[in-house]
């Protein structure tokens, strides 16, 4: 090989290993973001790591749970089974009394849930109704349902 093509070769590597990393960063992306439209749930790629910016307190799940009864009854029922007179029975709502729920719903995952709704099946956007720290309010409550 001469030194030409050696050169060659050597800048071409960095090139073609920078560009399958970008390609496979974006499928990562593409991946997620398939995942969350087909869901119909608009959720951040790191959603799954936001916590909860609330202390656990009585205070705090006694407003959950007013702002739940409002907000949220109606369609996932007074103890949160998913039974609310609003429910669609073709689509009923989670379960949120469901422990399991934690590992496949970790805060964030449900601050965007409510936060964002969906479409099909439908669960309302909060973002315009309540506020942010409201939201986490309900999710303090919520967790207290989980068996």
């Amino acid at each position: 090989m001469s030194s030409r093509s050696h050169l060659a070769a050597l800048l071409v590597a960095p090139a073609a290993f920078t560009l399958t990393v970008v390609i496979a960063a974006r499928a990562d992306v593409g991946a997620a973001a398939a995942q969350s439209r087909s869901s119909g749930w608009t959720l951040p790629q790191n959603a799954a790591d936001e916590k909860s910016p609330l202390a656990d307190s009585p205070e705090i799940v006694a407003k959950g749970k007013k702002i739940f009864e409002s907000k949220c009854r109606h369609c996932h029922g007074a103890t949160g089974v998913g039974n609310g007179p609003d429910a669609d029975p073709d689509h009923p709502p989670g379960d949120l009394t469901d422990g399991r729920r934690a590992s496949r719903n970790p805060d964030g995952v449900m601050f965007y849930k409510i936060w964002n709704g969906r479409r099909d099946p439908k669960m309302p956007a909060f973002k315009t109704d309540i506020s942010r720290e409201d939201v986490w309010t309900v999710i303090q409550y919520v967790k207290t349902l989980r068996r």
